[in-house]
């Protein structure tokens, strides 16, 4: 892409290029490669001739960089631009430019605070909320939308390793905790469906081959959630849409050789908590499958026939009940908000789904299903 005029080079990939764009604008020219090796030798070469100085914008190491020097091309790279983290704008403008980006000053009351956390009727919401107020136990994460697990309000993950590690590291923990007098903490290791699918599997096998005593969870919400709802074997549909055969877990966790094994709905906090308990109270291995869809999965026909029209009732603050404690913020719930002055809370009908775990949580039963 080449700018008339323009005495700056940048050479780039990936969003490294929509980055350095925002920065050079047409005061540059630029080189994006989408495929990176083999290297476009002849084209680099080329680009270099229309450019007086090049930059070499990539995240990590210089692979790019290193080429192009090798090429007999000057660039300007990792000596200028940082080695580690991602290279946005901001980055880029203070490392070469070394000036910041004029930025509107906001009053910071103005300022909402949105971290990050499941969506408005996710079924990971009632099972890590009771994880959270648990206090003898010790929770492996994995890779997946229940990560989130670890923040507030729920602080329920300790470690993370690796996709599909949770339930073999949670293993490992609690075979060390076993060796210590006294001991009393219990480990826990939770995935999802398509990550117990993708190495989960093996995991489980270590557990039960190894006689462990650890409690493993794998939360079935019937789809490949956090990286855009691909299918998975326990979907009963291909990548390419096609019908197939629908792996069922709970066969393969007994296929597996475990003994003890519960399937709940971890939306009713009473299943998610009894569970918890029979788990907790055994000195073997034992495994929980929460069995509830994604809020956002379009249903097939098997998910309709098994759940019916979930999703479709909503829940309403009755404000004579309601006395602002602040209870059923802590679910961490996106549609839930409380009006400081007034002291009430209230559900966005527009992001609530009627799971019912704020209704469940809500001390003085001020939380309703709304009347149809």
């Amino acid at each position: 892409e080449i700018n008339e005029g323009a005495k700056v080079g940048v050479i780039s990939s990936g969003m490294c290029f929509n980055f350095a764009k925002e920065v050079f604008g047409k005061d540059a020219s630029y080189l994006k490669l989408g495929f990176t090796n083999p290297m476009p030798d002849e084209k680099i070469k080329e680009f270099a001739t229309k450019v007086e100085t090049i930059y070499i914008v990539e995240e990590n190491d210089k692979f790019i960089e290193d080429h192009v020097k090798s090429l007999g091309v000057d660039c300007i790279g990792k000596d200028v631009l940082p080695a580690y983290g991602e290279m946005t704008p901001d980055v880029i403008r203070k490392s070469i430019f070394k000036d910041n980006f004029k930025h509107e000053d906001v009053e910071p009351e103005l300022i909402i605070p949105r971290p990050p956390t499941f969506c408005a009727g996710c079924p990971h919401r009632g099972l890590f909320y009771e994880l959270g107020k648990r206090k003898d136990i010790v929770v492996a994460g994995d890779i997946g939308c229940y990560t989130l697990g670890f923040a507030p309000p729920y602080n329920a993950m300790d470690f993370v390793v690796c996709m599909g590690a949770s339930l073999s590291s949670a293993h490992g923990c609690q075979k060390v905790l076993n060796m210590v007098d006294g001991n009393e903490k219990r480990v826990v290791g939770v995935l999802g469906d398509s990550t117990f699918f993708h190495t989960g599997i093996n995991s489980l096998i270590d557990v039960i081959y190894n006689k462990g005593n650890s409690i493993s969870i794998i939360l079935d919400n019937r789809i490949t959630g956090m990286t855009g709802h691909q299918e998975n074997p326990g979907s009963g549909f291909t990548l390419q849409g096609e019908d197939t055969t629908s792996i069922n877990i709970e066969q393969v966790v007994k296929a597996l050789g475990a003994k003890n094994i519960r399937v709940i709905n971890p939306n009713k906090l009473d299943e998610v908590n009894d569970a918890l308990d029979w788990a907790i109270g055994l000195d073997e291995a034992s495994v929980i499958i929460t069995r509830w869809p994604c809020a956002l999965k379009r249903f097939s026909q098997a998910d309709i026939d098994e759940f019916g029209r979930v999703f479709t009732e909503k829940c309403v603050v009755d404000e004579e009940k309601c006395v602002g404690c602040k209870k059923c913020t802590k679910t961490g719930c996106p549609a839930i908000s409380v009006d400081k002055e007034a002291k009430k809370a209230s559900i966005d009908r527009n992001q609530c789904l009627g799971c019912e775990v704020c209704l469940q949580v809500c001390p003085k039963n001020a939380i309703v299903k709304e009347e149809k």
